[in-house]
């Protein structure tokens, strides 16, 4: 388990433009909860996945075939994509 110090540093030491859209989410995710009346537990978690989502988007600049040999199924998670109503 990583404690909160680890997950800083990780963040860190991630270069400007990509520390700029982990923290994008983070706040998204926040706002998000605030919304919704959501309890913000478990922040370590959501900085971990953050960090896991801008990682998966940069493996993808390329196209598939170039990065077969690499490539391999990944999660998203739908807790960073905007809330939706469906009335």
């Amino acid at each position: 388990m990583k404690t909160a110090a680890d997950i800083r540093k990780m963040v860190d030491a991630m270069p400007q433009e990509k520390r700029e859209q982990v923290e994008a989410i983070v706040r998204r995710h926040i706002a998000a909860c605030r919304r919704l009346g959501v309890s913000l537990d478990s922040m370590d978690r959501v900085w971990i996945e953050a960090v896991e989502a801008v990682k998966l988007d940069e493996n993808f600049t390329e196209t598939m075939d170039e990065k077969w040999p690499e490539w391999q199924a990944t999660w998203r998670y739908a807790v960073y994509e905007a809330p939706r109503a469906d009335f």
